[in-house]
């Protein structure tokens, strides 16, 4: 019994602690700089609705509207889950090149990418409900035009998201 008891122990040992960030190395990609980037204390503050002059280097966080106050350049393509949510969207000049971008996003929302009066296709995502401070990331095929960002059903009034050209 004993040496099921340390065996026990030594494979608990070897797991390592369990803690709150467990699932955060669990993406299907890393996402190392989009949660370095999410707790910068340098962030861009944007209110739904802006048009930015570039893409944000870091992370931008979004004040957003609640539901019935939300404004979008075309209607969301999913249903929020819940009646009380908040949501808008933000214009981003044209890209600087073609290409996969990746969009990350802090919070349960859902995001919708419009490129020339289109919704722009995932060409890939992944989500975790484990890891604190950052929710999923979607990748997309976008070429070089603008782009306007939709997030809707967020719980809250803000939403803080990274954009970027993947490597």
């Amino acid at each position: 019994m004993l040496r099921l008891s340390l065996l026990v122990a030594a494979l608990i040992t070897s797991l390592g602690p369990a803690g709150a960030d467990d699932g955060c190395e669990k993406f299907a990609w890393s996402l190392a700089r989009d949660r370095a980037a999410f707790g910068a204390p340098d962030k861009t503050t944007v209110a739904a609705g802006e048009t930015l002059p570039a893409l944000p280097a870091g992370a931008l966080v979004i004040r957003l509207q609640p539901a019935a106050q939300a404004a979008f350049e075309m209607p969301p393509e999913r249903k929020p889950r819940t009646e009380q949510w908040h949501g808008g969207m933000v214009r981003l000049p044209a890209l600087g090149k073609p290409g996969i971008y990746q969009i990350t996003l802090s919070d349960e929302a859902w995001i919708d990418v419009i490129q020339n009066g289109r919704y722009a296709r995932s060409v890939g995502s992944t989500g975790r409900g484990d890891c604190p401070g950052v929710r999923k990331s979607v990748r997309l095929d976008l070429d070089a035009s603008p782009v306007v960002l939709q997030v809707s059903g967020v719980a809250g009034d803000t939403i803080t998201v990274t954009i970027g050209s993947v490597q």
